[in-house]
């Protein structure tokens, strides 16, 4: 009897602590059960308020961007949505305490590296009928002249010059142009600027200068002002490959005088502002025509160079311009040429302006002026060939030459167009998205109650 009493205390032991280990283990996995749901219904969550990108943005400009201060309420809106889906996702069983939103990755940190990266994502599935390599392509030499070139001219007296009958001092059409202004003296006749003027203040770029922009001393009476001018046009193609995807998407995105790929929009000229960032479409229009005269009269003074008959006739005008001081000749013969060159870059621009293209480099073929090209500059130019040359170049192909080496401010410009846009037609203050509150990528932490246990969990997430 005895060792049955024994035996019956062991097993009464034994059964309580295999009770208790089952009840224990059978609680241990209630719980983990309960923080495995929950952490499901925070990724549902997160869903939820991811879900919330702005698609306005997504739909025109191919980017995820999320305000965390939707309709001016701060981050506790976002959290407080999350903290709804959760804890309606978790039923009554459970109490959500608190949602917050940590490690908030935006779009303007480090020098726009997310907003980088999704157009790099973007560019991937963007119909590039334009980019890098189709301007590649068409330009063999990115340096039409070098210092060097122009500390190299033959400053010696021309022999066997001759000047063609009419010829005339190309400057004075130059100066007479320059009062009304090149860039509107060629505006198309149909085209107009609106009246928008552009408040930096909220803007992501406020304002940021970019690469400073050139234009060509059109008096032409220095030499020293001239080999600076004509030096000018070199290297625009430098670093695109680098900017290659920045560079494509802005062509595929953005509006230009010539090209417009969105309706509805604040500017008309938003590719010219993103290399300008001027204030209107009119000064940014200015702006940018200026510079591609600068690049094509570079370009022309390198072909006019070569052109022996141009130069014969250039040293003629010289040296009867230069009849009471010989000496002279030389600098005055190079000095018409870049006046001849500025002239034919006025034509291209015209050309350009009206949406045909114009050649990288120029041949006796495909010269348009003459000295006095602009006294007849429709004319002239109306009555060339319209057959696209191989190696032609169109308005916008200037401007992603123009706009390469100014990517670094023109990430910052492109949000400024993209909240311009965004916000034109929102009602009150208080519902405008600013890019500088934009984010990408975010984490929630969240503290849940279950049967008077706390759980936490923590979920990051982002586009």
């Amino acid at each position: 009897m005895g060792n049955r009493g024994y035996v019956t205390v062991f097993l009464t032991l034994l059964i309580s602590v295999m009770l208790i280990l089952v009840v224990a283990v059978l609680s241990w996995v209630e719980f983990s059960s309960a923080r495995g749901r929950t952490a499901s219904a925070m990724r549902s969550a997160m869903s939820n308020v991811r879900a919330e990108y702005d698609r306005y943005l997504f739909d025109n400009y191919h980017v995820l961007f999320l305000d965390q201060n939707p309709g001016g309420e701060g981050m506790g809106a976002l959290e407080a949505k999350a903290e709804s889906v959760l804890q309606e996702n978790l039923g009554d069983e459970f109490t959500v305490r608190s949602c917050i939103l940590t490690g908030l990755t935006c779009v303007m940190d480090d020098y726009c590296a997310e907003f980088r990266r999704q157009i790099g994502e973007a560019a991937k599935y963007l119909a590039a009928e334009k980019g890098v390599s189709y301007l590649m392509e068409k330009v063999e030499d990115d340096t039409p002249l070098t210092a060097e070139d122009m500390n190299g001219l033959n400053m010696e007296k021309d022999k066997g010059a001759r000047k063609q009958k009419g010829d005339q001092d190309p400057r004075k059409s130059i100066r007479a142009c320059e009062l009304v202004g090149v860039a509107y003296w060629i505006l198309p006749e149909d085209v107009s600027f609106r009246d928008y003027k552009i408040n930096y203040t909220e803007l992501p770029s406020q304002g940021k200068k970019g690469l400073a922009l050139k234009e060509v001393d059109t008096g032409f009476r220095n030499m020293s002002r001239l080999k600076q001018g004509m030096t000018e046009a070199g290297g625009w193609l430098k670093g695109m490959e680098a900017e290659a995807e920045g560079i494509l998407y802005a062509a595929n995105c953005f509006n230009c005088l010539t090209d417009r790929v969105q309706e509805d929009t604040v500017l008309d000229l938003e590719m010219e502002y993103l290399i300008s960032g001027k204030k209107t479409d009119a000064e940014n229009y200015k702006s940018v025509i200026n510079q591609i005269l600068v690049i094509r009269t570079g370009c022309n003074f390198a072909y006019i160079l070569t052109d022996a008959d141009k130069m014969a006739r250039l040293s003629g005008l010289a040296a009867s311009l230069t009849w009471y001081f010989p000496p002279a000749q030389p600098v005055v013969k190079y000095l018409l040429a870049g006046a001849w060159s500025y002239i034919e870059a006025v034509a291209d621009a015209y050309r350009l302006v009206r949406g045909k293209k114009v050649p990288y480099a120029k041949t006796r073929q495909n010269w348009l002026t003459d000295l006095n090209g602009l006294e007849h500059l429709a004319e002239v130019t109306e009555n060339s060939s319209d057959d696209d040359d191989e190696k032609g170049l169109d308005y916008e192909d200037y401007l992603l030459i123009l706009l390469a080496p100014r990517m670094g401010v023109a990430y910052y410009r492109m949000l400024d167009v993209m909240q311009l846009n965004v916000n034109q037609n929102v009602e009150s203050e208080a519902e405008k998205f600013y890019l500088k509150d934009a984010i990408s990528a975010f984490g929630m932490r969240a503290e849940v109650e279950y049967e008077g246990k706390t759980i936490q969990v923590l979920e990051e997430s982002g586009y």
